[in-house]
């Protein structure tokens, strides 16, 4: 069995649905580079078969709190509402639920705003 990607395979998923950079690192220069989206598995389970059940980290940068928070909201919106079913990379999306809602979280670079949340999604790969 193979498993997918799922940092990948969400990544090549929200990119063209949120019209702006996300990653799975944080750019050196990040007041240059935003708003963008990064996000990282950090944990999860699976069925022992073929479903990878991934909990992700999503991370909304903006220049201000606001932006933070607005961007974070959209990430919510579009992952909640099309992603389940949803395909890409070689992964089949089944399911998504909001494990933590997204929230503000401290940042050392004044120049940047945070907000996260982490989501568990639902995958395999695709046939």
């Amino acid at each position: 069995m193979t498993w997918p990607d799922a940092e990948a395979a969400l990544v090549a998923w929200l990119t063209p649905r949120l019209g702006l950079r996300v990653c799975t690192d944080t750019p050196v220069a990040l007041e240059t580079a935003l708003p963008l989206v990064r996000l990282r598995r950090i944990g999860g389970t699976d069925d022992g078969f073929r479903l990878d059940r991934a909990l992700i980290d999503v991370d909304a940068f903006a220049t201000d709190r606001a932006g933070a928070a607005a961007l974070a909201g959209r990430v919510r919106d579009v992952v909640l509402t099309n992603l389940p079913s949803a395909s890409t990379r070689g992964a089949v999306f089944t399911a998504a639920a909001t494990v933590t809602a997204p929230c503000w979280r401290p940042w050392d670079n004044p120049a940047a705003s945070r907000f996260g949340a982490v989501y568990a999604i639902h995958l395999h790969a695709a046939p």
